[in-house]
């Protein structure tokens, strides 16, 4: 999952930050590696060190999101884009807190402003978030911004099957969710949905070619 979500973190030029950026995939990784009340405990430790250190107060927010307590998520999370609004990161994971807790309009409110800025993340949970309020024109939107900027993250593939399919894009359905079972390894699936999309794509178009082209990729490695 955290190699995943990975794919959709902005790239920093800049050598200092690109080190805090460095630090933080560090300490994201040691939320993935830890039990999370043991991660719970060390970043209170830290904050009880320094109640004002964004990075603990991030990896607590993190760390309690994984024990499923999202409320104590949001809470230490808002604490900590407060300490430093102009956090780009603080802020979105704020907003993500919000979209998993399913409280959708404050999601959508504080995650705009960064989509504005064509933050990739912040781009897919509002898309998300506008499809779990069953606005699936708009996150439709949202989704295909991403896939041109993070065209290899996994799970914007079903986003998008599921996406296409509530409008009844049959065609454009199969094919994303053919594609997100590729990029998971699942061939069996993957080969089931690209010739499902075969029926519906229309001919000559690019997501026909390229169905047609895994079809015979798969089964020649079956």
């Amino acid at each position: 999952m955290l190699e995943n979500l990975l794919t959709l973190e902005p790239k920093s030029a800049h050598p200092f930050r690109g080190l805090a950026n460095y630090r933080r995939i560090q300490m994201k990784a040691f939320i993935e590696e830890r039990e999370p009340s043991a991660a719970v405990s060390h970043f209170e430790s830290l904050i009880k060190a320094n109640p004002e250190d964004p990075d603990a107060l991030l990896g607590l927010g993190l760390a309690f999101q994984k024990t499923g307590r999202l409320d104590k998520s949001i809470e230490v999370l808002q604490t900590a884009s407060g300490i430093d609004p102009n956090d780009q990161e603080l802020v979105r994971e704020f907003g993500i807190a919000c979209f998993l807790a399913g409280r959708l309009d404050q999601a959508i409110k504080i995650l705009e402003p960064l989509g504005q800025n064509d933050d990739v993340k912040s781009l897919y949970f509002l898309g998300r978030a506008y499809q779990e309020r069953g606005d699936v024109d708009r996150a439709l939107g949202f989704f295909l911004k991403v896939r041109k900027e993070a065209g290899e993250y996994v799970d914007l593939y079903y986003s998008l099957g599921s996406a296409y399919g509530r409008i009844g894009q049959k065609g454009f359905s199969h094919f994303s969710f053919a594609k997100y079972f590729e990029l998971k390894g699942d061939r069996k699936n993957a080969l089931l949905h690209y010739r499902t999309a075969l029926e519906w794509l229309e001919r000559g178009s690019p997501e026909r070619d390229e169905a047609q082209r895994m079809v015979r990729e798969l089964t020649q490695t079956k």
